[in-house]
């Protein structure tokens, strides 16, 4: 299917998805939290996922189904985009049961540090300046840094979460096209750690039974 630009940058999150963070205020300025949700898209999820997985997630969240070389994806494997975005639990190719909250949370948080940051300065003719009204004033510019930092590095812990899944149903046809090995950090390409004997073993394929949502 052919897309035109206007189709690949879509906003991923809403306003609502933020409540898992904390719930925005009224007055929030939705039109610069959209810029923030965006810029945090193409700047910190596609190059932690790689272009080609990072496509399908925008055609899965809207409303494409996936297709294969082979003909139309099946339900499951439709089911395996759905679990990396919002998360679940999962079967790890230890056999313990673990859970991740999927790509979509990550992205909440990237967006919050960037917005919390960056929100409150204007570009003026006379430079940047930072907004300031007559009943309150602003968080000291270090503080929203270390917010960001803080919401960053909350990302990053779900990120790693979300990964482990991820090289688990790497070979899904799904995916496979996206040679996830190339594209993800430390993902466990041949084979994986079976961490009640010490043993390695050899991942044999995908399970779907692992796919739950919370």
């Amino acid at each position: 299917m052919t897309y035109n630009n206007r189709q690949l940058e879509p906003l991923l999150i809403s306003k609502a998805d933020f409540g898992c963070v904390t719930q925005l205020a009224q007055h929030c300025d939705w039109d610069q939290m959209t810029m923030y949700i965006r810029e945090q898209q193409n700047l910190s999820l596609l190059p932690k996922i790689g272009a080609c997985l990072f496509d399908k997630l925008l055609r899965y969240c809207q409303g494409f189904r996936m297709e294969m070389e082979s003909g139309s994806c099946s339900e499951q494997e439709e089911d395996v985009l759905k679990h990396l975005w919002i998360g679940g639990r999962f079967e790890a190719c230890d056999g313990q049961i673990k859970m991740h909250f999927g790509l979509k949370r990550s992205l909440i948080h990237w967006t919050y540090g960037a917005y919390l940051y960056r929100h409150g300065i204007v570009d003026t003719a006379f430079g940047a300046v930072q907004k300031i009204s007559e009943s309150s004033l602003p968080i000291d510019l270090k503080e929203l840094s270390k917010i960001n930092v803080e919401q960053r590095n909350n990302a990053e812990f779900y990120f790693k979460m979300t990964k482990e899944y991820l090289c688990s149903v790497k070979d899904c046809p799904v995916l496979a096209s996206c040679n996830i090995c190339d594209c993800i950090k430390d993902c466990k390409c041949h084979t994986c750690c079976n961490k009640a004997n010490g043993k390695t073993k050899q991942n044999r394929g995908v399970r779907f039974k692992n796919i739950s949502k919370y």
